[in-house]
């Protein structure tokens, strides 16, 4: 694997490249790059966070017609993060810029 500094750079890039399509395709609230969360604690594995009102099961999202958020996307990990009502991320952990 890359070091961090490189996968964040990569993260970036691919968020910059497809944001937009990455809401529309997975129906997330938010996106941004940040570190991922196993076993509930954060790890220091640079992800692209997908933030979600509720996280579903693939029976659910299939039922939707919605596709599950791919485990990694160009080798970057993903992370589907379920956020409180009102609560609006603003900024990744690792200085991402608002969307």
């Amino acid at each position: 694997m890359q070091d961090k500094h490189e996968d964040e750079d990569k993260a970036k890039d691919i968020l910059n490249r497809y944001r937009l399509e990455l809401k529309k395709k997975y129906l997330v609230e938010q996106t941004g790059i940040g570190y991922k969360i196993q076993n509930g604690k954060l790890t220091d594995t640079v992800a692209i966070l997908f933030y979600v009102k509720r996280k579903k099961n693939k029976d659910e999202l299939g039922a939707e017609g919605v596709l599950p958020v791919p485990k990694d996307i160009e080798g970057i990990p993903t992370d589907v993060i379920a956020i409180p009502e009102g609560f609006k991320p603003q900024q990744s952990v690792t200085g991402g810029t608002k969307q």
